[in-house]
């Protein structure tokens, strides 16, 4: 196969993110949420100057988890949020074509003349990535 071998630092270095990630994360939940610890864990290694290498070994070592886990997520909290009666309706739909062609599409694709050569892969690319703020400020 095509990936390259994980060498014992890559190996180090992922252990030591997920002892930090859970030790910041436990810190930080009994002070209000575990998010603050993850985002401190996140930027602990964000100063590591060697070609982004805590990235490179995070993104390598949690990208099938990770793919799985945003799919049960979407499906689990955004498909089973919203009541099918509801959802199939002449007003529901009126509603989220509005919605959908006018904030979430079209003013992504509308930005795409000031991107520069490749401005309808910039503006495209954007419309699949925005909506995500809706289910949070419904949650709200």
């Amino acid at each position: 196969s095509g990936e390259s071998k994980v060498s014992i630092e890559d190996e180090a270095l992922f252990l030591i993110m997920i002892l930090l990630l859970v030790a910041y994360s436990t810190i930080t939940h009994f002070l209000g949420t575990h998010l603050w610890g993850c985002f401190i864990a996140g930027m602990s290694f964000a100063c590591i100057d060697k070609h982004q290498w805590p990235h490179h070994v995070w993104v390598k070592q949690t990208k099938r988890a990770t793919t799985w886990m945003i799919r049960i997520f979407f499906s689990a909290t955004v498909a089973f949020s919203i009541p099918v009666s509801s959802l199939l309706s002449i007003d529901a739909f009126l509603k989220g074509s509005v919605m959908g062609i006018g904030p979430c599409i079209l003013t992504k694709v509308l930005c795409a003349p000031f991107m520069g050569d490749a401005k309808f892969v910039i503006g495209w690319a954007m419309v699949g990535r925005g909506e995500f703020a809706y289910l949070i400020a419904q949650m709200s």
